[in-house]
């Protein structure tokens, strides 16, 4: 009995969830994103610009709440002071304060736009609206700081990404020229190995590509076939389109699968095949990978990497799986979220 050591059967809860990829390649800027990008250059006039239509959309909004009977005090421009902390800047945040308490004093405590000092009650007020003020300011800074942070080491990881893509293509380029050189005497020898550097290849790309595209369920699997002998895959099934972030996903585990059965499975052995069936329910699809064909498997002493990966993976996916160790081979089931 070979030690077949893919992972131990086991059922992965439905509501767990998660990505490889933080900060994933190829998405479209978020609401975040471009609040990082423009917090982050601002120039001085257009944060002045930004303080004075905050403080003057604060001050109608304290003047109505007057107006209707509502005595907000200065909770009104909490937020307006928040905001320009956050795309303004402290130093601006600061001067909008001290703008506020002059133009709420002036004109909403003393008559006819007079100076004069306030009674001890509603110093207190102003005292304790500096208070909370500060904290907001506090607040918006920080949030001003992580923003800005995230978008810089989002930044250095696309640049780190297109120079390890760029690097892979060229390791690759030069592992083929030197596999082809090493086997002149057999071509056919040097395609089976080509064929698996393109697979691996191929899952790099998907991992890293900056253009999302959608994906083929089918063709993807004979991709990575390919290496192995599409004939050895019995595939059937609906057409299914994956969601690239998806693809990226189930690409690894697809790969980690072949592997497994190229190195302990059904393709370890030149007569042994792979079935794969799958039928979709909406955006959850159910594929069952059968094994025959190839030696007696058991279950596996320990988990290994590639089977944390193949777990970490469908987690992503929010999915489940069952596996079956059997006297034919291998054999798995699995139901993973793959589109909308």
């Amino acid at each position: 009995m070979s030690a077949f050591r893919l992972f131990e059967p086991r059922r992965l809860p439905i509501t767990l969830a998660g990505s490889f990829n933080t900060l994933p390649r190829g998405r479209h800027p978020d609401v975040l994103d471009r609040i990082a990008r423009f917090s982050e250059h601002i120039p001085a006039y257009i944060g002045v610009t930004i303080a004075i239509a905050s403080v003057a959309a604060a001050i109608v909004f304290r003047a109505v709440g007057a107006w209707a009977g509502s005595d907000l005090r200065f909770a009104a421009y909490l937020p307006a002071i928040l905001a320009i902390g956050l795309l303004a800047g402290v130093p601006i945040a600061v001067g909008s304060t001290i703008a506020v308490i002059i133009i709420d004093w002036s004109v909403f405590y003393l008559p006819y736009l007079q100076f004069g000092w306030l009674p001890h009650r509603e110093l207190l007020t102003v005292l304790m609206f500096l208070v909370a003020a500060a904290f907001t300011i506090w607040f918006a800074h920080c949030c001003r700081v992580v923003l800005n942070r995230l978008h810089k080491r989002e930044l250095a990881n696309q640049i780190l990404a297109r120079e390890l893509d760029h690097r892979s293509r060229n390791f690759f380029a030069v592992v083929e020229v030197v596999v082809r050189k090493t086997l002149t005497d057999e071509p056919e020898r040097a395609n089976r190995i080509l064929g698996r550097i393109r697979s691996i290849q191929h899952a790099n790309e998907l991992l890293t590509s900056a253009k999302p595209h959608s994906i083929n369920l089918k063709s993807l699997l004979f991709r990575e076939f390919a290496a192995y002998g599409e004939d050895r895959l019995e595939a059937s099934g609906p057409e299914v389109d994956i969601e690239p972030d998806a693809a990226r996903h189930l690409v690894l585990i697809i790969h980690e699968l072949v592997t497994n059965a190229a190195k302990y499975g059904s393709l370890s052995r030149a007569t042994g095949r792979v079935w794969v069936d799958w039928r979709r329910n909406g955006s959850a699809v159910t594929l069952v990978w059968q094994e025959k064909g190839g030696p007696e498997v058991g279950p596996p002493n320990k988990q290994g990497f590639g089977s944390e990966l193949v777990v970490q993976c469908i987690k992503a996916l929010s999915g489940t799986i069952k596996s079956q160790f059997s006297p034919e081979g291998f054999a798995c089931s699995m139901t993973l979220i793959l589109g909308k």
